[in-house]
């Protein structure tokens, strides 16, 4: 029996003292491999079940994470016996929807794949990155995930799925005999365990790319246009932007409801950002949220207008609003708030090759090694190259590239035909504790006029 046929069964005709009530049960298991060096560091897989409990009762939501899921109904009763003095002005409206059943990944789960076989994989691809004379140091991360999901609440939704995703961070250092030296990385993301095989040409080809970086020169630093790949972009549009649109930041803040004012144009029309938890076999998937308000394509900016932000239930009770499917948790220890499923730039009409050709002296710059940023931002890519004529491209050395996040949305001069949404099985995103959730950013490539770049 699922676990929201269990839930169905023993809180079937439940009443209680409060406004709304919800039980979010989710029944994981993880891999963890670590490899410095060719040594295993981690070696460890976990499994892991436990349940996430609100009741929401004169305006306070109270609330209780536990691995006792046999005890639930008494854990709800107990949290309705509880009496907060009245606070909230506002009425929660539950989401009310069709039942939501979708176990997709039960033949291909990674909870069925051994510890040995991920390992042997893993060391697999640390014996590829040896093959090459110039390799120093290396630092090789593994992560996957098997998770299902289920959800009732007081009004009848309810809700199962599951959630399959894993992959490989190939970290290296290569030296010449100059004492040149260059940090890369070669990663392969999976919604199966057979996507992450059989990339040893890949391997060998990414760090052939990274020894012209040996003896590239460094940038000058000053005012550059640059082209930003799929992952830059995706890293400038979650940490720049996407944060900026989660509603639960604007609470109290009436500032930010000026400077971000719907229906204001704050963007070269060439732009259009989208959240979206509909995207299957992505990290950034998450079909339906914990408050049971199914995903859809929630549209931020549309061709430089701001049009939208996220939203869980409260948030859009509050600014009279509607929900967005936004409303995400870690994991079963942790409250839902406003968080991303897949943030990204959608593709615009250019080809690549014609952007390239007619940006001779810009710089493109490929891969993050991290990024920061809400009104000002900081991008470290991980390679860069001017672009010559006819669109020829030369390795060069730079830190980081910088701007006003303002500025920078009205400068995009340029949006490509060529998109890629980028899924990662290792980190993901940051907020008020909760660390790593899941999310996936990506988009076209994008030229941006004026950029501070060192």
């Amino acid at each position: 029996m699922s676990h929201l046929k269990n839930l169905i069964h023993d809180l079937d005709q439940l009443k209680l003292d409060c406004e709304y009530w919800d039980v979010r049960i989710e029944d994981s298991f993880e891999t963890a491999i670590d490899m410095v060096d060719g040594e295993a560091v981690t070696y460890t897989s976990s499994p892991s079940l436990g349940a996430f409990l609100r009741v929401r009762k004169n305006g306070f939501w109270i609330y209780e994470s536990t691995t006792n899921i046999s005890k639930i109904k008494e854990s709800l009763v107990s949290l309705a016996k509880q009496n907060p003095p009245p606070q909230s002005p506002h009425k929660y409206i539950a989401t009310q929807q069709a039942p939501f059943i979708k176990v997709s990944y039960q033949a291909t789960k990674f909870s069925a794949v051994s510890l040995d076989t991920k390992y042997n994989l893993t060391k697999k691809y640390y014996d590829v990155l040896k093959e090459n004379k110039l390799t120093g140091s290396t630092n090789i991360r593994y992560r996957d995930i098997y998770k299902v999901k289920s959800f009732l609440n007081s009004v009848g939704t309810q809700f199962e799925f599951d959630f399959n995703q894993g992959g490989i961070n190939l970290g290296y250092t290569l030296k010449d005999q100059s004492n040149n030296i260059f940090d890369d990385r070669v990663y392969f993301y999976g919604s199966e365990f057979k996507q992450l095989e059989n990339h040893e040409s890949l391997v060998r080809q990414g760090q052939k790319e990274s020894e012209m970086f040996l003896t590239a020169p460094a940038v000058t630093p000053g005012k550059y246009n640059v082209l930003l790949d799929p992952e830059v972009t995706g890293v400038f549009t979650h940490e720049s932007f996407g944060h900026k649109s989660e509603a639960d930041f604007m609470l109290g803040d009436p500032q930010a409801l000026k400077d971000w004012k719907l229906g204001a144009k704050i963007a070269s029309e060439l732009l259009t950002i989208v959240d979206d938890g509909t995207h299957e076999f992505t990290s950034g998937s998450c079909p339906i949220d914990d408050d049971g308000t199914r995903a859809q394509k929630n549209y931020l900016i549309k061709n430089g207008v701001l049009t939208g932000r996220l939203h869980t239930v409260d948030t859009a009770i509050q600014l009279d609003e509607k929900p967005t499917g936004n409303s995400r948790a870690m994991n079963f220890e942790f409250e839902p708030m406003v968080r991303m499923t897949s943030t990204y730039i959608e593709a615009g009409t250019e080809s690549l090759a014609s952007i390239m050709k007619r940006s001779e002296g810009a710089l493109l710059v490929e891969g993050v090694k991290h990024g920061s940023g809400l009104s000002t931002f900081t991008i470290a890519p991980t390679r860069g190259y001017q672009i010559g004529k006819d669109g020829a491209k030369f390795p060069v050395r730079l830190s980081v590239i910088s701007g006003s996040v303002f500025e920078t949305l009205k400068n995009i001069d340029a949006v490509s035909a060529d998109f890629h949404l980028m899924s990662s099985a290792i980190g993901g995103c940051g907020k008020m504790g909760q660390w790593p959730l899941s999310v996936a950013d990506g988009g076209p490539y994008v030229l941006v006029k004026e950029m501070q770049v060192s």
